[in-house]
């Protein structure tokens, strides 16, 4: 059984990338329980976003943890709501 709760999603077909936008239930339940034992400064649960078929770069960073880089259409970026829709004028 999975734990995924889909929030998005676009299979890959056509060499086409695609993507799969999620919470996971799990984790949002131990997120409420940290909230009913009182806790005032839980954030609010992560999402998790898998992406197939695209261009990744990854740097470790000097200071911890890592950079990265995906390469997306501008299509999906804007499904993600990660862009502004096509109709918008330029700035």
């Amino acid at each position: 059984m999975s734990t995924k709760a889909t929030l998005k999603s676009r299979l890959r077909v056509d060499g086409q990338p695609g993507f799969h936008l999620y919470d996971d239930v799990l984790t949002e339940m131990a997120y409420e329980l940290a909230e009913e034992s009182g806790s005032t400064s839980t954030p609010a649960p992560p999402v998790y976003l898998t992406l197939e078929g695209v261009e990744v770069e990854l740097r470790t960073l000097p200071s911890g943890g890592a950079a990265v880089t995906l390469t997306i259409p501008r299509d999906m970026a804007r499904e993600l709501g990660l862009v502004p829709p096509e109709n918008r004028e330029l700035e």
